[in-house]
């Protein structure tokens, strides 16, 4: 495979899928790649860099994130063109009744501060575009994964009875909602799913690489000296937990680590949802890792909601943290609390992610794009924020 030079690499200091963001975006900037241009393959660019395919996926996920490139799924990834619109139009889809958005989500999904920051940036992403829209928050949850189906059903059901203009979506009815999600789709409702992937074709999509931010996590714990990790999660089959669970999988055999069955922890999906049953599970988790010989000596919980309900169950029980067990979660919900954050965690960009689903939906709804091309799905960059919930271990 051919090495990058160091002309095109730059700084030898800097990470080396930065420097590579580096040299892809000065292609860019002095015309080499004009908008509109449709990359090489990402398995070409790989070997021509010298680089594994991990590494070039975050080097292209910041140009993503940036509106340098665009990625429009089944075809490719182009340069960004420059609007040059002067269309003063209200954006208002072709079929549509209404100024009306509708943003649909069982909002535990990303409790707490983390969903107002996506929500909030939304409204005002839209708003920019769109004064006189009207939004609306359409809460899908309950207390079974039942009632979340139904009520996400009610939901499609509006925006297809009302003719909405276009549906931010956080999927969670599972698949007893896709018939519902395809038929909205084809009445010409342009929706832009968050968070988790319905389907991998036909939609569009705003997330983050949830695998390889996983597999960064764990590859963390690895280094400082952790052979047995743990994995903890709801027990659901949705994009964003099968994808980190996959990371966990790929890191324990980069380190020739093994990752027994035992050690896959699963939470009832029904009792997920009730709050005094989750913490009931939570703590009967806690109380069979530690009874565990060998138990783990680092634990990776899904997401940090749950982490801080494992802490909480470890530490009532005696045990502290990191020094009896080093757990880390995923999302960095601690840096909108008041107090000082103590979780390690991979930080996701949720303000971004509703700016760049607004942008989407809304250039869906001014139907600039052919509807003959393809969907897209833009995947955002992820940071690994180290706290004190771990530390180094030689067991």
């Amino acid at each position: 495979m051919k090495s990058v030079s160091p002309k095109e690499l730059v700084e030898h200091h800097s990470p080396l899928y930065r420097r590579i963001e580096l040299d892809l975006r000065e292609r860019v900037q002095r015309g080499q790649w004009p908008a509109g241009y449709m990359l090489p393959s990402r398995k070409s660019l790989a070997q021509e860099y010298g680089v594994d395919m991990r590494t070039l996926q975050r080097a292209i996920g910041d140009l993503l994130a940036d509106g340098t490139l665009t990625a429009h799924g089944g075809r490719g990834t182009f340069v960004a063109g420059s609007s040059s619109s002067t269309n003063s139009e209200q954006p208002r889809a072709a079929n549509s009744l209404t100024n009306t958005i509708a943003i649909i989500a069982e909002q535990s999904f990303s409790p707490g501060p983390t969903w107002l920051a996506t929500i909030q940036t939304v409204h005002e992403a839209v708003r920019k575009s769109l004064p006189d829209a009207q939004i609306i928050t359409l809460n899908t949850y309950d207390r079974t994964p039942e009632g979340v189906a139904r009520h996400e059903r009610n939901a499609l059901e509006i925006v297809e009875n009302e003719r909405l203009a276009g549906v931010i979506m956080a999927h969670a009815g599972g698949a007893e909602t896709l018939p519902d999600i395809r038929r909205v789709l084809a009445t010409g409702v342009p929706i832009v799913f968050i968070d988790r992937l319905p389907f991998d074709r036909g939609c569009d999509f705003v997330g983050i690489g949830n695998r390889f931010a996983a597999q960064d996590l764990v590859e963390y714990l690895t280094s400082i000296g952790h052979k047995r990790i743990g994995f903890l999660a709801p027990d659901e089959t949705v994009t964003t937990i099968e994808d980190r669970l996959a990371g966990y999988h790929d890191a324990m055999r980069t380190a020739q680590l093994d990752s027994p069955e035992e050690y896959i922890f699963r939470l009832p999906l029904a009792r997920s949802y009730a709050m005094e049953s989750l913490k009931t599970e939570i703590n009967r988790v806690a109380s069979e890792i530690m009874n565990m010989d060998p138990r783990p000596t680092a634990m990776f919980v899904v997401n940090d909601f749950l982490a801080e309900y494992f802490v909480v169950a470890l530490e009532q029980m005696g045990h502290s943290v990191p020094e009896s067990l080093s757990v880390v979660g995923f999302d960095d919900l601690e840096r909108y609390l008041p107090r000082t954050p103590k979780l390690t965690t991979v930080r996701q960009p949720f303000e971004q992610i509703g700016e760049r689903a607004a942008a989407m939906l809304l250039s869906r709804i001014r139907a600039v794009d052919d509807p003959a091309n393809a969907y897209q799905h833009v995947l955002l960059p992820t940071r690994l924020v180290i706290r004190t919930s771990t530390t180094p271990t030689l067991a």
